[in-house]
């Protein structure tokens, strides 16, 4: 810690408060650091360097000033942080008026100093702790130094050996280059959760880029947290402060890669717009959705795209209607009655058009289990392709 690095500071504020009584600060040479006369800043100041050599209150009165080189009339006491004294605090006057004055600048200073190392401290933690997630999601031969890794925890008191899944929520529409609105809106996520107890004691989290990275502890019995994610955001982050989140969790894996794995699914998950609310991968019709969404560009392209092009009108567009229909559908199971409800239509147009659809892509659609698993990569593809063409 560094006293030049907030001492100027701590002088303009306490001077504000004790009529502009000149007050200076000196490091543990001697030499004036901070001072509200700027001539005498990196002057010595003997008085201060008797300070620093005896580790006692140095009063200096008028007739003695030629005795104390770059001194003037006042007193100089030592600041000390725990045990250690690390420089010398002086303030402007005869010592028998400034004496009671001098201890309380002295106490403010060394106040601000303590609050000073704090922060840094938990600055530091923070920091060695984002490097940590950062390497877990990132680093794909973390097997290798875990050693390493598992002792850099430890210096932040976390357990990597805990079991772990990861949670991802992203704040809707937030853009990438305005970080720092980014950790502020972080910052309240956090808060949130901490006070409705979702963040508990072995939970590590940070930021990640647009995201809000939980890596929640795993309970004994395998499951994953009970309470509602999605509805302590709704009533919180959504409904306070009007912030959109979408979030994804994915599964266990063992070991520290496992790690990456669990993120590396969530993040996978958010890429995907069949559902509103939480993704959680240990859900059937999300995990299915999971591992279709791993098929690549090159097969959907050889086996779908040809089904695509069936659906593009004369301009070379597929109609909203068409994926949303099939949206609808899978949503609710292949119920026309419940998919035509949800999309305000009467049932005997969802009706039409799923006699349309079978028509057009000549897949017997909710009657035949790999023309239905077809229609879905269909979904996919277009999905992907409309992506692309936002970017």
């Amino acid at each position: 810690m560094q006293l030049f690095e907030i001492a100027q500071k701590i002088v303009d504020s306490t001077m504000e408060v004790i009529d502009n009584r000149n007050i200076n600060i000196m490091d543990r040479d001697g030499i004036i650091i901070a001072s509200g006369e700027k001539t005498r800043l990196n002057t010595y100041h003997k008085g201060a360097d008797d300070v620093i050599k005896s580790g006692k209150i140095i009063e200096i009165y008028p007739e003695e000033v030629p005795a104390y080189p770059g001194a003037k009339e006042g007193v100089n006491l030592p600041i000390r942080v725990g045990e250690k004294i690390v420089g010398v605090v002086g303030v402007y006057g005869h010592p028998a008026e400034v004496r009671i004055i001098a201890n309380l600048v002295k106490k403010a200073v060394e106040l601000s100093l303590e609050q000073h190392v704090i922060s840094e401290q938990i600055k530091l933690v923070t920091d060695l702790k984002q490097q940590i997630l950062r390497k877990l999601i990132y680093d794909v031969n973390i097997e290798k130094n875990d050693e390493e890794l598992l002792c850099l925890a430890k210096l932040v008191n976390v357990d990597l050996k805990v079991n772990r899944y990861a949670i991802i929520l992203e704040i809707k529409d937030y853009s990438i280059q305005d970080s720092l609105e980014f950790l502020k809106i972080a910052n309240k996520l956090e808060a949130f959760l901490k006070a409705q107890r979702y963040l508990e004691e072995d939970d590590f989290y940070g930021v990640i880029n647009q995201y809000f990275v939980i890596f929640k502890k795993l309970a004994t019995n395998g499951s994953t947290a009970k309470k509602d994610l999605l509805a302590l955001m709704s009533q919180g982050i959504a409904g306070k402060y009007g912030y959109e989140t979408r979030i994804a969790s994915g599964s266990f894996h063992p070991g520290l890669s496992g790690y990456r794995k669990s993120y590396q699914e969530a993040r996978t998950l958010l890429k995907i717009n069949a559902y509103d609310g939480i993704r959680d991968i240990k859900v059937m019709e999300v995990k299915v959705d999971y591992l279709l969404n791993q098929i690549g560009r090159e097969e959907l392209e050889h086996f779908v795209e040809p089904i695509y092009r069936k659906l593009l009108d004369k301009r070379g567009r597929i109609q909203p209607w068409i994926i949303e229909t099939i949206k609808a559908l899978f949503k609710h199971h292949f119920n026309l009655a419940a998919a035509a409800e949800a999309l305000f239509i009467h049932k005997n147009t969802m009706a039409y058009r799923v006699k349309r659809l079978q028509t057009l892509t000549g897949l017997a659609i909710g009657n035949n289990f790999y023309h239905t698993v077809m229609l879905k990569l269909l979904v996919i593809y277009v999905e992907r392709l409309q992506k692309v063409t936002r970017t």
